[in-house]
Order: structure tokens, then sequence, then C-alpha cells
């Protein structure tokens, strides 16, 4: 899904990942200048471009204010303080850079780099000839639940990004990292044969997936519908694989409130904006009571029409409370059915096969 431009319209973002974009961004430009920077200045840019996009997109113009961003002005000061930090290209050259020509293009930040036939391509965020440095807005607290999950998905990155770089230049990473806005910081060790076997496995999830694409199987057969691969998945609401699974209850457990239900009334609030919403539940992946009702706002949440009562609609991004109840944050999406869009094969599929 994410190839198609169109499901993107269906996808609420995560502002968290966007102050990672800009800390990315003041940390490149820091590093790549010859002279300190004006590292509020560079944030400010990212921030209004950022919250531009977020404007011109249906769901994402509810994240309008990025003070109310999570931790965004802890994030950008420590971002600040971080950039003041790092000495000016000229310098850094005199240090742990290779400073050879015959290197140079390698090193550097966001160099774009390709290996293995083309077929993996990488861009990390700085690399010094010896050392892979990737900047994340944060690390998760390891007493998380899903902070395991998140840290081996930063190492498999590292280790394809090692992987990719030996490939393209022939000279192997001796190092790599996570630098966050926080001050934390993750050392990832890199061992060339898992990182070889992180290429091949990627190599053959791609051929694996192109192959399915020449036989032209039906999109959800593609779908890898667990718990664990649906948890984060931003596609939830459009994705055919995924309700299927509900409805039969193998999505137990997820840490939101994913409800498929029959919408049975709408009831405007005082103010106009919020309202209420009556549901059947049909099936949820937490433990909610039958019928329920839901407050949503009309500028955070969108407005369903009158003639949305009686159909099915779908509910992603609540959170179930003690007593069994959904409640809608600013994370909450719904929408009926009938209005979201289906998901199957080109008409022309021949037409659309790779080479």
């Amino acid at each position: 899904m994410a190839a198609a431009p169109a499901a993107d319209q269906w996808v609420l973002h995560d502002p968290r990942l966007w102050l990672g974009t800009a800390f990315h961004e003041v940390m490149s430009a820091a590093r790549s200048s010859d002279a300190p920077i004006d590292a509020l200045a560079v944030w400010d840019s990212a921030i209004t471009r950022l919250v531009k996009t977020a404007l011109e997109h249906p769901l994402d113009m509810r994240y309008a204010a990025p003070e109310r961003w999570p931790s965004y002005f802890l994030v950008r000061q420590r971002c600040i303080s971080l950039a003041s930090q790092v000495p000016p290209r000229s310098a850094s050259s005199k240090g742990t850079w290779d400073s050879s020509a015959t290197h140079a293009a390698e090193r550097g930040s966001e160099r774009r780099l390709q290996a293995f036939g083309g077929l993996l391509v990488g861009r990390p965020d700085f690399y010094d000839g010896t050392t892979i440095t990737e900047y994340k807005s944060n690390l998760p607290d390891p007493a998380w639940p899903g902070a395991a999950s998140i840290l081996d998905t930063f190492r498999r990155q590292m280790r394809l990004y090692a992987a990719i770089i030996g490939n393209a230049t022939g000279r192997r990473p001796r190092n790599a990292r996570i630098v966050a806005a926080s001050g934390q910081t993750m050392d990832i060790p890199i061992n060339p044969a898992e990182c070889d076997a992180e290429a091949e496995a990627a190599l053959g999830a791609l051929h694996a997936l192109n192959a399915k694409l020449v036989a032209e199987v039906h999109p959800e057969s593609i779908a890898c519908s667990e718990p664990a691969n649906c948890a984060g998945c931003p596609f939830k609401m459009i994705c055919p694989a995924f309700w299927e699974k509900l409805l039969t209850g193998e999505m137990k457990g997820l840490q939101d409130a994913v409800i498929l239900a029959e919408l049975l009334s709408l009831e405007d609030g005082p103010d106009g904006d919020l309202y209420t919403v009556g549901i059947r539940v049909m099936a949820a992946s937490r433990d909610v009571f039958a019928e329920q009702q839901i407050v949503l706002r009309g500028s955070i949440h969108g407005k369903l029409p009158a003639a949305a009562v009686g159909q099915r609609c779908r509910v992603v991004g609540s959170y179930a409370r003690a007593d069994q109840r959904p409640r809608a944050d600013i994370s909450t999406l719904i929408a009926a059915v009938p209005g979201l869009p289906a998901l199957c094969r080109p008409v022309n599929a021949a037409a659309s096969k790779p080479e």
C-alpha cells in the first residue's frame, strides 16, 4: 500500500516522526557546514514545511499546531544543543574521517548508495567513512512493551546500511550508532556476516514479492496480517486482510482498540463541534461492550454524514478504558465502510508487470 500515493490519504501520520525529520535536517546542516549554523532557523524552516504538508492532508491537518506535538519543545531544545556541539566540517575532516579524494564520495549526509545490482538502496543520515550515524527523535524506554521491536528495527536498519555501503564501495563500515535528540546514543555492532545475512533476507523478500506480483495474485494474499505486523501499521483503516482477521478474532491484544461496528446514531453536541456516535460492536481488538457511545470532534475526527447511520463503520486508534468503553483522542480515525477505497488488482494487470 505504501507504493500507492492514493492510499496515503487514508494514513494518519505520527508527528513524533516529523520531529525526527526536523532533528535530522538540523544535524545534517551542522555536519555539512564549514561554519557554525543557525540551528533554530533550520529547525523553524523544517517545521514550517512539515506543518504546510500536514495542512494539505485530509487527516494530518489535525496536527496543524506543532507546539502540541508530543515532546515538541524538549526535542527542539535538545536538537539545538546537540547541533551546537558538532564541529564544522573543516575541523571534522581532520579527525576520524578518511579525507582522501578516493573515498570522498562515500562520506557525508544522506549520500544515496545503490548496491546488489541496484536492488538495495540506502541513504544513511551521516557516514564519515568508518561510522554510520542515524538520527532519531528519541529512543524508546526499554521498559515499554514495544521497545524491543523498535530497537530491533533500528539494528536491522543499520546492518542493511552497512551491507549496502560495503557492497557499493568495497569498504565496510566499522561502527554504527543511533543518536537521539534526547542525547541518548545506542551503539550497534557491525558484524559482516550478520550484515550480509540481513541483505540476503531483504533481497529474498523483494524477489518473493515480485514473484507474487508477476503471478497476479490477489493483493490480500500478499499481506502478512498478524498482530505483531499490524500493531504499528498505518494502513489498518483500508486493509481488507486486517479486517478479515479482526472478524475471526485473530487481532486480539493490539494496544489500541480497533473496532468494526454498525453505526446506530449520530448526535450533535452543544458547541457544534462535539458529536456522539452510537455503535453496535461486531468485532474488536480489545474487550469492549457490545453497544457503545464514542464522543468525537468534527474539527479533529471529521464528521460522519447522516446517511452513514445503519452502515458499517471502522474505528482505529481509540483506547479501551478499564470500564471496557472506548475513548477517542487526537489519533483516532473513524470512517463509514462504503466510503473507503477498495484494494484490487489493476484492470490491465499484464501491463503493470514489473520488468
